[in-house]
């Protein structure tokens, strides 16, 4: 595979075990795992922010441990609000894109249209100290990905984020996912976040025990009881429904349920 991510044989101490996966443009993925099983450092792994062995590539183009600068700015990742620093909004979106050597012009436009889209336009000139928490994890995000990466990677982002920021940001998402360009890879605690993505990746006591297409692993009950993960209800309701031969598909819409069984 040239066009995408490719981990091989990633390993960090005991943590990670011969990690191995791919990832194409165009599909979003979800990594999942109890907690503790090594998801937050597989992504820090893939940025480089620790020592690893193994190989990861994008676009066929090898990480190289020497040239960590170049290889950031083809990658976004959203870990916490830290980065964030006690000064305006605007300040902390626009800075980083100066240090990029942006135009400041452009790299006004670039925060002005980001942060329309996803809903904080209004925080602009507010100071960081001042925000909610949910209003700094947006900010955060937005600084990850305003440089527009072609590898976005999001841990937990999606955990106690006011549902008005959460539906902004998965509009966002699933825009860049129609451009065919970006690769998304998140984490999440939450059975229902899975339903975002397209392609799922289990992994356990560092290791990845599982990966496909999202609506085949759904379909394995089993698959995820054993590995603590949360199943998403309409899963569930699925595939109990299905046990009693009331539909004979997977269906994970409630009106399309409906539909089928008054059928």
């Amino acid at each position: 595979m040239k066009s995408g991510l490719k981990v091989e044989n990633l390993y960090f101490k005991d943590i990670l075990t011969d990690v191995c996966f791919e990832l194409i443009p165009g599909r979003m993925t979800a990594l999942v795992g109890k907690s503790g099983s090594g998801k937050t450092m597989l992504l820090k792994s893939i940025v480089g922010f620790i020592d690893y062995s193994g190989t990861i590539s994008l676009d066929g183009v090898v990480f190289d441990k020497t040239n960590i600068e170049d290889q950031i700015k083809n990658i976004g990742i959203y870990l916490n609000t830290k980065i964030l620093e006690n000064k305006s909004v605007i300040s902390n979106l626009i800075e980083p894109l100066l240090n990029l050597n942006y135009q400041e012009e452009n790299a006004k436009k670039i925060v002005y249209e980001l942060t329309k889209r996803i809903g904080i336009d209004d925080l602009l000139y507010k100071e960081v100290n001042t925000l909610s928490h949910s209003q700094k994890k947006v900010v955060a995000f937005a600084q990850s990905i305003a440089h527009s990466p072609k590898l976005i990677l999001i841990d937990n982002l999606f955990d106690s984020l006011d549902e008005y920021y959460k539906e902004k940001i998965i509009s966002h998402l699933k825009g860049l996912k129609k451009n065919k360009k970006n690769i998304i890879l998140f984490t999440t605690n939450s059975g229902e976040d899975l339903m975002l993505a397209d392609n799922l990746v289990v992994i356990k006591d560092g290791k990845i025990v599982e990966q496909g297409e999202l609506e085949e692993l759904l379909q394995n009950e089993n698959l995820f009881i054993k590995n603590d993960i949360e199943l998403p209800f309409m899963s569930d309701l699925s595939n109990k429904i299905m046990s009693y031969e009331l539909i004979d598909r997977p269906i994970y819409e409630m009106d399309e349920m409906v539909d089928e069984i008054w059928q």
